[in-house]
């Protein structure tokens, strides 16, 4: 409530005022807007210092403009001239014209295209994609980053539409106990599509419709399958890609036109990981086990145990070795630090130690994990190099 004598001028501190404005020591706390031009007459605030519009002409946003250049107000928003609006679901863009009027025109998403808000503006932009990542005895790192480990030995599915969402494909994965009967690893991988099934078998085999084939393939329009790098490759025009190394590692990529519309063991893709564990019934449930359970596919071929028994947890002295040897993958002069900072460690860390205990400090299955993690960095762009120098892989 102090009324302080002016103390800035030209030379000390001065306060550089945006056009069609000057500066006053005590101006009012309720401006002239173009959406309320006597809002200072009903003003209860103190007055505060700052840049005043000149005498003809008010604000909006955050510029002064004369009183012909004011905006619209729309939809209960004030939008100022040459501003536009997009509405939720992006079939109507609407444009702030001269004289206040608002003009909308339909508007549509491109194929590759969604509709979101980007840089706070709502509209149509290319759709990211997300993964999920299946490796070891398997861990699932859903499409929202959520880890679960889950041992059961029959066939799964991996990726789906929710409850009457038809998204016109399915991922199943099939898992097989190895040299021990507390932990299992991926053995298969299949593709539903339209008249299609496409299954990714051990050691690369590719088998359509029940046909062995050769690689490269093109079993429809649209689809291709191929080799790349260490991996069978299987690309869609539907916004899916696989990639199976035919031994332990999927890494499934979908589209963010799919977000929201997902279920299965890879998790909801919703932005969200507390949804991750929903049953097929639409019920979220806290243990993985009942969560990996309920996505069991009955299959002739694949005869399996439904009965889960995951592997006993680590003692003290298992638990310090495994830090220890999976501190590769955190270690800040480790060959893996380029990728920390796109794709934190955290969980194939965890993964790691999981895996140390779990099958008994399998050599093969910590190499498997750092690959993992350096596969995971390779996808962001980040290439880690030869990881492997100086370890036991």
């Amino acid at each position: 409530g102090v009324t302080l004598l002016p103390w800035r001028n030209a030379t000390f501190c001065p306060l550089q005022c945006p056009p069609n404005s000057y500066y006053d020591p005590c101006m009012t706390g309720c401006p002239a807007t173009c959406v309320d031009q006597q809002a200072p007459q009903n003003c209860s605030k103190p007055c505060v210092e700052g840049c005043a519009c000149s005498s003809g002409f008010l604000l909006s946003g955050v510029t002064c403009v004369p009183k012909a250049n004011c905006g619209c107000l729309f939809e209960g928003n004030y939008y100022a001239e040459g501003e536009s609006s997009v509405n939720e679901n992006c079939t109507r863009r609407c444009q702030c014209e001269a004289k206040g009027q608002m003009v909308c025109s339909a508007l549509s998403c491109s194929e590759d295209e969604v509709c979101k808000i980007q840089d706070g503006q709502r509209g149509c932009y290319p759709a990211s994609t997300a993964i999920c990542h299946v490796y070891g005895d398997p861990h699932y790192s859903t499409f929202d980053g959520k880890l679960h480990h889950f041992q059961g030995s029959c066939n799964y599915t991996a990726v789906t539409g929710c409850g009457n969402s038809s998204i016109g494909f399915s991922v199943t994965t099939r898992n097989k106990h190895r040299g021990s009967q507390s932990w299992t690893a991926l053995n298969s991988v299949a593709l539903s599509l339209k008249g299609l099934h496409i299954a990714l078998r051990q050691h690369k085999a590719v088998y359509i419709n029940g046909a062995l084939v050769s690689l490269p393939a093109s079993p429809a329009p649209g689809v291709t399958i191929s080799l790349s790098g260490s991996y069978v490759r299987v690309s869609t025009m539907l916004g899916l890609q696989l990639q199976f190394n035919g031994d332990h590692e999927l890494l499934v990529k979908v589209s963010e036109k799919y977000k929201g519309k997902l279920c299965g063991l890879c998790g909801t893709y919703t932005g969200s990981q507390q949804d991750d564990f929903m049953r097929p019934d639409g019920v979220i449930v806290p243990d993985f086990n009942d969560f990996g359970a309920s996505w069991m596919v009955p299959d002739d071929e694949w005869p399996c145990d439904p009965n889960i028994s995951p592997p006993a947890s680590c003692s003290p002295a298992e638990e310090e070795a495994a830090n220890k040897q999976c501190s590769i993958l955190i270690h800040l002069r480790g060959p893996f630090h380029p990728c920390h900072a796109v794709l934190p460690p955290k969980t194939y860390f965890e993964s790691c130690v999981y895996d140390h205990c779990a099958t008994g400090g399998s050599t093969e299955q910590f190499c498997n994990d750092l690959g993992a993690y350096a596969a995971a960095c390779a996808e962001t762009g980040v290439t880690v190099g030869d990881w492997s120098a100086g370890t036991v892989c």
